[in-house]
């Protein structure tokens, strides 16, 4: 099941289901992409449309959102912590 989907079910407005619909295109763009840079076994090869840019805000946003729930969004919380440490390099 999609954790997007449970948690914005269980909020139940129309905040939390658009965030939903965004969030599982973004999961599904960066796993696409961890995939490619896998398969090119390339270091770092992330530019500005890179899904990883998009985390930290996502991130954010779905903490707004969502509340306590968003920490059971552990593949989002990693990709946004490890854009901030790539920002912050």
């Amino acid at each position: 099941m999609n954790p997007y989907l449970m948690i914005g079910s269980a909020i139940g407005t129309a905040n939390a289901a658009a965030l939903c619909a965004r969030l599982s295109a973004w999961h599904d763009a960066m796993v696409a992409h961890e995939r490619r840079l896998r398969a090119a076994k390339a270091d770092d090869a992330c530019g500005e449309e890179c899904p990883h840019v998009e985390a930290p805000a996502l991130w954010r946003e779905a903490v707004e959102i969502f509340g306590e729930r968003a920490g059971a969004l552990t593949f989002l919380q990693a990709r946004a912590r490890e854009a901030a440490r790539r920002k912050a390099a």
